[in-house]
């Protein structure tokens, strides 16, 4: 298992920084916090008082994917969402085939060095394996699970889902992501299933992706799902040691995971679970029902 570097400072350097001018206030009304620690430095929003939730988002978006439940969620609770590293405005070195497991580290890092207890994780997609992962180092600091559209075990042995892994981990498809801007250019456009994304979501979703750093970061990430199988693997074997965390899972009828078994398959990893469905989402169920998927995950809060 991966560790922090010892190198790193023992507190964190917080800044606050002039906001790209495609991240517009009135989409994301929320003040930009940086921190930095080694060569990584992390964006990330800190609102509201309470019991402290984290999000990770999975890409090609950042932590503006979790905007509508930042503004409905912060009169109760801490909301601390964080851009990815490599994603979003966080940036870190690449590393070729060790996105996800560094990823793992620097969340790690993250969430110790800004002393987050007791919080509950909520992440989606990409920023699924490397969250639980963090999750299962610090299974002390940690009180709820709202897993969404995501997995933690090697897709590339799923037989539903082995082929787009093949297809998204090739040179050609890094490619696409990297000189043609894909996935960002096609979850702009197509990532709202019932209606269109304004100007502005538009561009914040585009703006991380104007750098070709991120991109290949993104890249990255797409050629993990395949060459990182052992950080899979391994995460699949120790994932029951959160087999006692109260976890919502809460997944879309239109993602393909879904329709691929992942919702069954985690309800027998974490038998503390509630699972909810939202019939008229796909991959992005914060843009297709944000409504819904809010109040799914404030109903279980309420719970705990």
């Amino acid at each position: 298992m991966s560790t922090v570097e010892s190198t790193l400072p023992l507190a964190p350097l917080a800044l606050e920084a002039t906001r790209p001018p495609w991240l517009s206030p009135t989409a994301f009304p929320f003040r930009s916090r940086f921190v930095s620690f080694g060569r990584t430095r992390f964006h990330y929003v800190d609102e509201g008082e309470g019991p402290t939730l984290l999000f990770l988002h999975g890409g090609p978006m950042s932590s503006f994917m979790w905007r509508h439940q930042i503004a409905a969620l912060r009169s109760r609770y801490r909301c601390v969402a964080v851009d990815l590293p490599g994603l979003g405005l966080s940036s870190t070195p690449l590393v070729r085939g060790q996105g996800f497991a560094r990823m793992a580290d620097e969340l790690q890092t993250f969430v110790r060095e800004l002393g987050l207890d007791e919080f509950a994780l909520l992440v989606h997609a990409t920023g699924g394996p490397s969250g639980l992962e963090m999750a299962i180092r610090e299974r002390a600091r940690l009180r709820g699970l709202v897993i969404s559209n995501t997995f933690a075990w090697p897709l590339a042995r799923d037989p539903g889902l082995a082929k787009m892994v093949r297809i998204v981990s090739t040179p050609l498809f890094g490619f696409l992501v990297v000189q043609l801007n894909l996935l960002p250019r096609v979850a702009s456009r197509k990532g709202r299933r019932f209606s269109t994304l304004n100007p502005e979501e538009r561009a914040a979703i585009l703006g991380p992706y104007d750098d070709h750093a991120a991109r290949r970061h993104l890249a990255n990430l797409l050629y993990g799902l395949r060459v990182e199988e052992p950080f899979f693997a391994a995460l699949a074997e120790r994932l029951s040691q959160l087999a006692e965390v109260p976890a919502l899972l809460l997944f879309g009828a239109e993602d393909s995971g879904y329709r691929g078994g992942s919702l069954t398959r985690f309800e027998k990893l974490l038998p503390r679970h509630t699972s909810v469905v939202l019939e008229r989402s796909a991959h992005f169920l914060t843009e297709d029902e944000p409504e819904a998927y809010t109040d799914a995950v404030a109903r279980w809060l309420g719970q705990r």
